[in-house]
């Protein structure tokens, strides 16, 4: 099985739910619990990329996180990912640029989705993953329409992703909220909902909606395992 190398701390609650679904993975396929995939964690500063981005200095958001998987490749990682949404935003200027093959976030969600057979997806995120054309671009390939919450839901999502599901604090008046918003655009005709945040999944949404919940952290964890161990 190829090495694993993740960009990790984007954030470490989301780090942490990939390594166990690739552990879990591991001791599922891997015939025995002593025998887990090797992966290879490189945990950012996060207040370092977000700060090159507030600045509109996307470019060296890149460079940070080029080196970054350069150092996971020299460091013997065989296959490589962004545990995080967001920063695919740049994951065509990235990847170009670096020697280690990566598994992106957007093809294993598209795959997913057309796997549950969704047609209008709810896409949940922070504000630039929901007003950037990223998820309607990928999922247009199968025919998969997306929306997003009103401006003031969208300000309310991205605000409670930064404040308390990046530092772990799940609180009930935001999962309720969260709820809401499902709610609401289930009623105008989503069939299922991306969580496209990889915090997201700590709300644990899924047993309080009728339609699919796309979980992109499980999905890009579940493809990250395929391209080591194919």
């Amino acid at each position: 099985m190829k090495k694993i190398g993740l960009v990790g701390g984007m954030t470490p609650e989301a780090t942490r739910g990939y390594y166990d679904i690739l552990i879990g993975l591991g001791r599922e396929r891997l015939n025995g619990a002593l025998n887990n995939p090797v992966i290879l964690i490189y945990s950012i500063n996060l207040s370092e990329v977000a700060s090159y981005l507030s600045a509109g200095r996307s470019d060296r958001a890149v460079d940070l996180l080029v080196d970054v998987l350069e150092s996971l490749r020299r460091a013997g990682a065989e296959i490589g990912a962004l545990t995080a949404n967001t920063p695919h935003l740049y994951f065509d200027q990235i990847a170009p640029r670096t020697s280690l093959p990566l598994v992106s976030i957007l093809d294993s969600t598209f795959e997913r989705a057309r796997k549950v057979g969704c047609r209008k997806a709810l896409l949940l995120g922070t504000d630039r993953t929901m007003v950037s054309d990223m998820y309607p671009k990928r999922l247009a390939a199968g025919s998969i329409a997306v929306v997003v919450p009103e401006e003031d839901e969208r300000q309310h999502v991205d605000r409670s992703i930064f404040e308390e599901l990046s530092v772990g604090l799940v609180k009930d008046e935001t999962r309720a909220r969260y709820l809401e918003i499902c709610r609401r655009h289930i009623e105008r005709g989503a069939d299922a909902i991306i969580l496209g945040c990889t915090e997201l999944p700590l709300l644990h949404l899924d047993a309080d909606l009728p339609v699919p919940l796309i979980d992109t952290a499980q999905a890009h964890a579940e493809a990250i395992f395929e391209a080591a161990w194919p």
